[in-house]
């Protein structure tokens, strides 16, 4: 009885070797009941991908977020000398491409690269044919802050001028867009809905026609990225603002908006973001190693050269920040999509 007291009470130095005898035996059996998952999982992260990755991205070949995905795909081709497959599944608002991915086994080959509409989708789209936990965030890539951008006959030379002049007018300001739902779309509607003046929206597909309306004159705005300032330099059209709340190094000359001296907007910020995401239950493992080699490109000169030649910003976070970051985007969006009604084409 008396070992036993002291065994349980510490009161000898051998009861406590005892113990500590005991403790080390039980750990170690702990140990080698753990340790042969933990190294398989560790193998497996070690040796991935083994086989062919693909890029899922839910917009057509040749846009901005396609583009951003060769890029990250051809650096990731290099660092595994393993093939990564650009899959582009355009179509319902990047619906089809989106659902193609959520539905996509949890190993780490197949990933999805999208943008903006990914947080908007689940406000605009019903009945959408995944649930939004389906994907979890893994990398953010870059941002675009979007700039307010006007045809020359608009008289109006800077955000308080174009306030003033929507107030006045008596026909509402049209401003073009990439389509219904899309990024400039909602960025305009905001715009609108902040400042308390009516506009006439103008859906295009894509920027690019848009654009040349706007330089034509058929339409008086547009949000779109840095990719337009040439046509500024060129005179054919004004920029008023960026929508950032503080500079953006994409556009330093610019004013951010909600820093141009209207009270109304001096929250206003609005743009894009790029980013990769993988199905809900890929292994930690495998995430935490795609995160670290995704990260390590996004940290080199030439793929910071490329996100730049996009007309987008780097925006290294981590995947936690990454996770709150898409969470915040839905809260800020939402209300102003259901308020307006906003549905994709």
């Amino acid at each position: 009885m008396a070992s036993t007291t002291y065994l349980s009470t510490g009161k000898t130095p051998i009861a406590n070797r005892l113990r500590r005898g005991l403790m080390g035996a039980l750990l170690a059996t702990a140990a080698m009941t753990m340790t042969p998952s933990l190294a398989l999982a560790q193998a497996k992260a070690a040796a991935f991908p083994g086989g062919p990755v693909t890029l899922i991205v839910p917009y057509a070949a040749g846009g901005l977020t396609d583009n951003l995905a060769r890029a990250l795909g051809q650096r990731l081709t290099e660092k595994w000398g393993q093939p990564v497959v650009v899959d582009n599944r355009a179509g319902g608002g990047t619906v089809i491409g989106t659902a193609a991915a959520a539905r996509a086994p949890a190993d780490g080959h197949t990933l999805l690269v999208t943008s903006f509409g990914f947080t908007t989708n689940q406000f605009m789209v019903r009945n959408l044919p995944y649930k939004q936990s389906a994907l979890e965030p893994l990398a953010l890539i870059s941002v675009a802050p979007s700039i307010l951008f006007v045809h020359p006959s608009v008289p109006a030379n800077n955000i308080p001028e174009l306030v003033n002049y929507m107030k006045s007018s008596p026909t509402p300001l049209t401003i073009a867009s990439s389509g219904n739902g899309s990024s400039p779309h909602i960025a305009a509607e905001l715009f609108a809905s902040m400042v308390g003046t009516p506009i006439t929206h103008v859906p295009y597909r894509g920027n690019g026609p848009g654009i040349n309306d706007l330089l034509g004159g058929q339409v008086q705005a547009m949000f779109d990225s840095k990719a337009s300032l040439s046509y500024v330099k060129a005179g054919r059209l004004k920029a008023l603002g960026v929508a950032t709340l503080q500079k953006s190094s994409q556009a330093p000359d610019l004013t951010p908006i909600a820093q141009a001296g209207v009270p109304a907007l001096s929250k206003f910020a609005t743009g894009s973001w790029f980013g990769v995401l993988v199905p809900e239950g890929t292994p930690r493992e495998i995430q935490n190693r795609l995160y670290t080699d995704i990260r390590s490109i996004l940290e080199t000169k030439s793929m910071q050269e490329a996100i730049d030649r996009s007309g987008t910003e780097p925006a290294l976070m981590t995947q936690a920040e990454f996770a709150a970051y898409l969470k915040a985007e839905g809260e800020k969006w939402g209300p102003v999509i259901r308020e307006k009604n906003i549905r994709p084409d």
